[in-house]
């Protein structure tokens, strides 16, 4: 394929994000009423659980191919966080502040178009399941290491966890999924991913220079040591065709707009992790064709 067909696909999928959060910046600019705790508390607890669901409800994958790649999820995001760890303590940076954002990619609302458009529908299934992984860990482990501690009933109280259950029930059981359900969830899920980006577009109209400087030198840090673990998993899996392009496009996803949430609620340095999300998205655009070349060879 071409590569201006490709960038203009990559545009189209990457501009709705600077769009959006360049609304947030705006509105905070204008300083326009703004409740950062109800969007957050929303987005958590209802918008992205019903995002996952809908979505994991929808598969139509054998369990052999769904073990596979939840554990190419998990060894992606494990040693994508181990890798980070020797280079933040070398840089005198906060791990609370930066492991998160270097285990968490954003696997969801730009890991699945993109994968979508170079692997079809095949590809965009596999592209669920590793987001689904990423969301429980992320729902899991993101906010005790946001706060500096493992706090069990956080956990349970964790909705993400409970929606990937029920989802996963239903798929194995082969139960069918009551239509207004499916369109309830799907019509909730949808609303998280604007709200995400927009907040992140609030936060960003706070950033400071300097913060910006660091973030862009650990976003290119953390697209570089994503795409080699993926490329190392997908290896020592001896995955091929869609499930290895899959791992490999969503290793290599700039962190995700929920690290920003975490960090915001847990007033874990928001506005750094803010900057990283914008500058690993925007360095993700630039690679983005080059990195779809390389997985569709």
């Amino acid at each position: 394929m071409p590569i201006s067909a490709l960038l203009s696909d990559a545009f189209a999928v990457l501009a709705p994000v600077f769009v959006v959060a360049a609304l947030g910046y705006g509105w905070a600019r204008g300083k326009l009423p703004y409740d950062s705790a109800f969007i957050t508390t929303f987005a958590i607890n209802v918008s992205s659980p019903c995002l996952v669901f809908a979505a994991l409800t929808r598969l139509h994958l054998s369990a052999d191919v769904m073990g596979e790649m939840a554990l190419a999820a998990t060894l992606c995001m494990a040693l994508t966080a181990l890798a980070s760890v020797p280079v933040l303590l070398a840089s005198g940076l906060s791990l609370r502040v930066y492991v998160p954002a270097m285990a968490f990619p954003n696997a969801g609302n730009l890991g699945l178009p993109v994968c979508l458009f170079a692997f079809g529908e095949n590809g965009l299934s596999l592209a669920v399941l590793f987001y689904a992984v990423m969301s429980v860990g992320q729902f899991t482990l993101g906010p005790a290491l946001a706060a500096g501690r493992f706090d069990l009933g956080q956990m349970a109280r964790t909705p993400t966890i409970y929606a990937v259950a029920a989802a996963v029930a239903i798929q194995l059981a082969g139960l069918p999924l009551p239509v207004w359900i499916g369109n309830t969830t799907t019509l909730l899920g949808n609303c998280a991913v604007p709200l995400m980006l927009f907040s992140l577009g609030v936060a960003l109209s706070k950033l400071r220079l300097s913060g910006a400087v660091r973030a862009l030198s650990m976003s290119a840090f953390r697209l570089a040591v994503g795409f080699a673990m993926g490329l190392l998993v997908a290896w020592a899996m001896g995955l091929t065709g869609a499930a290895r392009g899959v791992v490999l496009v969503q290793s290599s996803m700039p962190v995700a707009v929920f690290n920003y949430l975490w960090a915001l609620r847990y007033g874990n340095a928001p506005e750094d992790v803010a900057g990283m999300v914008l500058g690993s998205t925007a360095m993700a655009f630039v690679g983005l064709p080059a990195l779809l070349m390389f997985v569709m060879q």
